[in-house]
């Protein structure tokens, strides 16, 4: 079974609710273990080949604040292959609804790890999406996890 991490950074809960589900989908044929970002030591990702990085979006264009602090000081993802999933709500700022996804991406490039497969994004709400949308990419995801 392969080990997966997810890190995600949550204020009202919706993130988390996302990497819950997306952890209950992978766990069917991996070890998945789920983390607060404000819980998460770079060290604790060197047990790790698969990464998933889950942020909301706040006010113009910002990371959750524990995901934007933890991403400020982690050096390197090499070797590390990675997964996105970004939410957002248009009551902040239209233009940067899901800008975590975005933001995430970038930072997993530059700090040489390999992103995997496209962002899962969500506007508003997760809840209409959990059985659909965040299901369907969290089963892609699994078949691309080797």
């Amino acid at each position: 079974m392969t080990s997966v991490l997810i890190i995600f950074g949550s204020t009202g809960g919706n993130t988390e609710l996302v990497t819950d589900k997306v952890a209950e989908v992978l766990s069917t044929k991996h070890k998945v273990k789920v983390q607060r970002a404000e819980q998460t030591k770079e060290s604790d990702l060197s047990k790790y080949k698969y990464i998933i990085f889950a942020s909301s979006t706040y006010g113009q264009g910002l990371l959750q604040e524990h995901m934007l602090k933890f991403m400020y000081y982690l050096k390197s993802l090499k070797g590390k292959k990675c997964a996105v999933i970004g939410l957002g709500d248009p009551k902040y700022n239209i233009e940067y609804v899901v800008e975590s996804a975005k933001l995430l991406e970038n930072s997993i490039k530059e700090k040489d790890g390999e992103l995997l497969t496209t962002a899962l994004r969500i506007v508003k709400s997760p809840v209409p999406h959990l059985n659909t949308s965040v299901k369907i990419w969290a089963t892609k995801l699994s078949k691309l996890i080797k």
